[in-house]
């Protein structure tokens, strides 16, 4: 959550408060959604990455994936938050990217169990 404590942290990185933040972790109904809703209440657009999230039951992942996109968070992928961040193939580590990214993931079913909507991004 958007403790004081990270609050210190962001703006000793980002000097006061950032215009986006990307978010994974454990127990994606609690942590992370939690921590997403205490962002955007703040202002700060959050980008969820999908397949970095994981709660005990997939349900659980799979339902506050939902009520995040409905607050407002953009869900996406792994692959495509590297991608955005890279911006384009002209950026000098975009190969040793792509290698690590070509074999295909483990598929983490975000569709099969009741998430609805596609998991794009614009960084």
């Amino acid at each position: 959550m958007l403790v004081p404590e990270l609050e210190n942290k962001i703006k000793a990185i980002c000097g006061e408060k950032p215009c986006d933040v990307v978010l994974y972790g454990l127990e994606t109904h609690v942590c992370v959604e939690q921590t997403a809703i205490d962002f955007l209440n703040n202002g700060i657009n959050v980008y969820i990455v999908a397949d970095c999230c994981t709660s005990r039951l997939n349900q659980d992942r799979d339902l506050a994936l939902n009520r995040l996109r409905d607050a407002g968070c953009v869900i996406t992928t792994s692959e495509s938050i590297i991608f955005n961040l890279l911006r384009d193939k002209n950026n000098p580590k975009f190969d040793t990217i792509r290698k690590l990214v070509n074999p295909p993931s483990v598929d983490m079913q975000l569709s099969k169990s009741g998430s609805s909507g596609s998991t794009t991004s614009k960084l």
